[in-house]
């Protein structure tokens, strides 16, 4: 038994319409993808929601789950609610939650405009207002048979829901899915008595709740609403607060979120990015607090016990809510009320567990290859079978690795090249605005020296060394190498590499030039235009895909920052020189010849793919191109963007040295991983790959 004496608040139980909560964290409603695509509850799904359970927290909410199943679904492989041979699956589902110590709820919602729709099968929305202003759907205006129809069709949800087993569930009034598309004066442009002043325009969604709670007046019902949309013409605070205040006669909590999630900068609050800072609601919630008689939940950017304990105790909230933090790690309740908070494993914001919805795969974190599974690996090797190990790298992947391995009981011996771990990790927390990067980073190499694995630096692993060592098996995390281009006057005094211009390791003029378009060209260039300087990007690819990599939200935020910063933006152009006057450019192939303006987004047709929502003005989904001092030959083929420095961000290279020498050598045990497998590789491969094969030495 552990006494609570740190978190006291947090560990108080709370009673609500009869069912006591055993403490105040929910885990927030996410998709995961895990049900199948009919919406069947699968066995992945049931691993998922006692994984969820067993966190500790009194309830898990199961996110986005649709009230129309069949048109109104965001996301394929949402659980499905709508129909009796659901109850089943459902069920088994809640039972599982409360077999590992919690209570399970469910995220009623409709996506409104934002479902998937055709010309024979429109989305139905409070008023035909496409997303982003653009051709993205088909919607059709509700008439008061669509009313009636989704009204009817939350009730009916609810009720199954209570013949499944639930106690509670969550009426989605959020991030402008369809009742929030009522009371927003962006999506709601009707002119009867639903349109209009706000309270014509919260009417609806307030028949809403009131018909679900004469339905099931024994629920627990929680209601999640933005506090406001971060969008000039969307919903803001003193409106939000009305309909809460309106809405508590129906419902037993407020959830206090934020944003509009259809993919404009409203949507980097609703999935709060790594530029957000901590506690991203809470003021608002204080506020709800001060005004509402029913307890009030809050969500984003919430990181540790510690803070929900400020937060409750505070008189701020009455409920915390968490999803990526415990995704990141599983163990973050235990680990703390046993006072040791600094071994929880910090979530980096990078949503790589949420941009799998973007592609339609399950969820996945790209720091806890652990997530969701019943992985166990303390401890899983008996001593008399535990095996020599040596891990090549100290990189992310080798880090990992090495955690693993030792965490299983083998015996292992982790090499590194240079004098430090980290790798390029360190390298891609510079930026003023990674602090969760770099807190991941440091909580890494902390985890790599209590592990217990042997730490050999400012070695070079050989063959020969592998050899001499004779290991059970190897682990080969050599990495990268930055690509530095063999073009004429790459060795200028002007040319620095892009880690150096954002670590203050090198001389950085006020006009500086950034040669690369992927993240690290972008972050580089958001932290030099922070510091005040007049930056370029040039990449070969059209703008629109610039940054193709990241994560969706990431991404529109990054261009929110790039455009803030006046940072201009030059696709389709190849450099080809470095010379006193600037960086020699010509038209890369495929790609029109001409200026600035000729190679932008909007005459390259990527415009619309790169960050639909951002704001007018400029080149859509990303800052305004201009000319930007650029000279251009007679004919224009070439062209050349004047600047103090020149900062290389081109990629990185696998260096496959080692493991290619190894494997030709050993047909077993020898296990490549991370960035040395190939390009285009992320952080979630390399934590991916180093646990799955450390896992599979035995």
């Amino acid at each position: 038994m552990i006494k609570n004496e740190l978190y006291p608040h947090v560990f108080r139980p709370i009673k609500v319409r009869g069912l006591t909560l055993k403490n105040r964290l929910q885990y927030a409603p996410t998709v995961v993808l895990k049900c199948s695509p009919e919406g069947d509850v699968t066995q992945e799904m049931l691993d998922y929601a006692a994984w969820q359970a067993r966190t500790g927290v009194a309830y898990v909410t199961i996110g986005n789950t649709p009230v129309v199943h069949s048109d109104s679904s965001a996301w394929l492989c949402e659980m499905d609610v709508t129909r009796d041979r659901c109850i089943h699956g459902m069920n088994r589902l809640a039972v599982t939650v409360r077999e590992n110590g919690a209570e399970m709820s469910v995220e009623l919602a409709h996506a409104g405009r934002g479902s998937a729709s055709s010309p024979g099968n429109p989305a139905l929305a409070p008023s035909d207002v496409p997303l982003n202003g653009g051709p993205l759907g088909h919607i059709k205006a509700m008439n008061r048979g669509d009313m009636d129809f989704i009204r009817d069709s939350y009730v009916d949800c609810a009720l199954r829901c209570r013949k499944a087993g639930l106690r509670i569930i969550m009426i989605h009034c959020a991030h402008n899915n369809l009742l929030a598309q009522f009371v927003s004066p962006l999506s709601n442009k009707r002119t009867d008595e639903y349109g209009g002043s706000l309270a014509n325009r919260m009417r609806y969604p307030l028949e809403v709740l009131r018909a679900v709670r004469e339905a099931v007046p024994d629920m627990v019902i929680e209601c999640r609403v933005s506090a406001q949309e971060d969008l000039p013409d969307g919903l803001q605070f003193d409106e939000s607060l009305e309909f809460m205040k309106r809405a508590q006669d129906y419902v037993d909590i407020m959830h206090v979120s934020r944003g509009n999630i259809f993919f404009n900068y409203g949507s980097t609050f609703t999935i709060p990015t790594y530029f957000k800072g901590r506690l991203l609601n809470v003021p608002f919630a204080q506020r709800v607090k001060q005004e509402l008689r029913i307890p009030v939940a809050v969500v984003g950017n919430i990181t540790s016990l510690a803070e929900a304990e400020e937060i409750i105790a505070g008189g701020k909230a009455d409920i915390v809510v968490m999803a990526k933090s415990f995704m990141a790690d599983e163990d973050l309740v235990h680990k703390s009320v046993r006072g040791h908070a600094q071994d929880v494993r910090p979530c980096i914001r990078c949503d790589w567990c949420g941009n799998a919805n973007t592609y339609g795969t399950s969820m996945r974190c790209a720091i806890n290859p652990k997530l969701g599974k019943d992985l166990n690996t303390t401890g899983i090797i008996p001593a008399d079978k535990a095996k020599d190990v040596m891990v090549v790298g100290g990189g992310p992947a080798g880090m990992t690795a090495a955690i693993t391995l030792a965490d299983m009981g083998h015996r292992v011996t982790l090499y590194e090249k240079s004098m430090g771990l980290g790798g390029l990790l360190r390298d891609a927390g510079l930026a003023p605005f990674k602090e969760y990067l770099r807190l991941y980073t440091g909580w890494a190499v902390r985890a790599v020296g209590k592990s217990g694995a042997k730490v050999v630096l400012g070695t070079e692993v050989t063959p020969q060394l592998v050899e001499r060592e004779n290991p059970d098996a190897v682990i080969v995390a050599c990495g990268s190498k930055y690509i530095v281009p063999d073009i004429p006057g790459i060795d200028s005094a002007k040319v620095v590499m892009a880690a150096d211009a954002e670590g203050h390791k090198a001389e950085v003029g006020s006009r500086v030039v950034v040669c690369g378009g992927g993240v690290v060209g972008l972050e580089c260039a958001v932290a030099l235009g922070m510091e005040g300087k007049d930056v370029t990007v040039v990449d070969m690819v059209p703008v629109g895909d610039f940054a193709r990599e990241l994560a969706v939200f990431n991404k529109i935020d990054l261009m929110y920052h790039l455009e803030k910063y006046g940072v201009k933006l030059v696709g389709g152009r190849r450099v080809t020189a470095f010379s006193d006057e600037g960086v020699v450019t010509e038209a890369a192939p495929g790609m029109p010849v001409g200026g600035v303006r000729g190679d932008s987004a909007d005459d390259a047709g990527a415009a619309e793919e790169a960050a639909p929502g951002m704001p007018s003005g400029g080149v859509r989904g990303g800052p305004s191109v201009d000319e930007g001092g650029a000279m251009k030959t007679a004919s224009g083929d070439v062209v050349i963007y004047p600047a103090d420095t020149y900062v290389i961000a081109m990629g990185v290279k696998p260096d496959r040295v080692l493991a290619d020498e190894l494997l030709s050598r050993y047909p077993e045990g020898v296990y490549v991983v991370g960035d040395c497998v190939g390009a285009g590789r992320l952080l979630a491969d390399a934590n991916q790959d180093a646990f799955h094969a450390a896992y599979r030495i035995r």
